[in-house]
């Protein structure tokens, strides 16, 4: 390399040193409020394990995080678990996040900020009900992206702090978005649910009656209808095969109350769905009609597996200890499983959304469709062939 050449790329190299300098030290001086910053938490006594319930009141709702037995729950949501998650980043939020400036504000500035009717008010209770704390969270505070707008995201505002009101009514801001105080209330619900991927059995029933029935031998094999198929019709596999797939992605999006009367949700007209896995796995859901446009979904979940393994032929002692002992790990980890499922699930009334259960809450007749012309028939054949 040239001596001048190498001259050129130290300066440039400098001069991108330098570049890189001044914009972290612009961003600095936006996190934590240039001149006259100061470095201190904003709830330097905050102490999580004390904490029994948090209340963060909005403008349009009022929600209850509230600590039970064995996890946090959501009150306005009949105590269904939280996200934990969710849970422990607010709570690290308050107990490392510092004051970036300390503000003096009048009625005007207290309005565009946010910290007035538009804040979310949050209050912490112990055990007893006492309060620990209350926090007003305004408006975030951003500062434009240098990063040009993308096509497919990126660029905008960079959110870097969030005004504050702390508990002895000073006003501040804070080194922190705080973005989960912003969630709503089924934001906060934990959305754990279940998946079926390897359905070995499903039938539906409405009222006893049989409905339909499908089933397959082994895990790579299609589903086959059960029963006779009508002499003008012939199964149309892509229904069948969108019941493999119904359960593998299902997810819900609230929850009803678990003591609400079987009429007004549509339980009352309900259909059950089986299904069996090659786990062994028994899924059983109370499918209700719809009410009022929402979908509601009971599900129950058992493992009824062999808790005893048939020895094979000519096993060598070695042989059956180890198979022996592999058999006793994999039955105690569906039984696992599946309390797990049990005491996670039962007992609750799910709202899923309205169309996730069209593949499975159909008609025998919605199996079949017409058989082709023998024309048509003819011309799909040779198509093939050429294919």
């Amino acid at each position: 390399m040239k001596k001048k050449q190498l001259i050129t790329l130290i300066v440039a190299a400098v001069l991108l040193g330098a570049i890189y300098w001044w914009q972290n030290s612009t961003r600095s001086s936006d996190w934590y409020g240039g001149e006259g910053a100061v470095s201190e938490l904003i709830m330097p006594d905050f102490q999580f394990e004390k904490v029994y319930s948090v209340r963060l009141e909005k403008a349009n709702e009022t929600l209850t995080l509230q600590r039970g037995e064995k996890n946090w729950g959501l009150q306005e949501r009949y105590g269904y678990p939280i996200d934990q998650s969710s849970l422990q980043t607010l709570f690290m939020d308050l107990l490392e996040t510092k004051v970036a400036q300390r503000l003096t504000l009048n009625q005007d500035q207290l309005e565009e900020l946010g910290l007035t009717q538009n804040a979310v008010l949050m209050k912490m209770l112990d055990k007893d009900g006492k309060q620990l704390g209350q926090l007003r969270f305004g408006r975030k505070h951003e500062r434009e992206s240098e990063m040009p707008p993308m096509p497919y995201g990126g660029g905008g505002n960079v959110p870097l702090g969030r005004f504050m009101e702390l508990e002895d009514g000073s006003y501040i801001l804070a080194a922190n978005t705080f973005s989960r105080v912003d969630d709503g209330m089924t934001q906060w619900l934990d959305k754990e649910f279940f998946k079926i991927s390897d359905i070995k059995k499903a039938s539906l029933r409405q009222a006893g009656e049989l409905l339909w029935e499908v089933t397959r031998d082994s895990a790579g094999a299609d589903l086959g209808l059960v029963g006779e198929v009508p002499e003008d019709k012939e199964i149309d596999s892509t229904k069948l095969n969108a019941i493999k797939n119904a359960f593998s992605w299902i997810r819900f999006n609230d929850v009803a109350d678990p003591a609400a009367d079987a009429a007004s949700i549509g339980m009352d007209q309900a259909k059950t769905l089986q299904i069996i896995d090659f786990d062994d796995f028994v899924y059983t859901m109370q499918i209700a009609a719809l009410k009022d446009g929402k979908q509601h979904l009971q599900v129950a979940v058992s493992w009824q597996g062999e808790t005893e393994r048939r020895p094979g032929e000519d096993e060598t002692p070695e042989d059956k200890a180890r198979l022996d002992n592999e058999f006793a790990a994999k039955v105690r980890g569906h039984q696992e499983k599946g309390k797990e499922l049990k005491d996670r699930l039962s007992g609750w009334t799910y709202i899923v959304g309205a169309s996730s259960l069209d593949s499975v809450n159909i008609a025998r007749d919605d199996f079949f469709k017409d058989k082709p012309e023998p024309a048509e028939a003819a011309e799909a054949d040779e198509a093939a062939k050429e294919d």
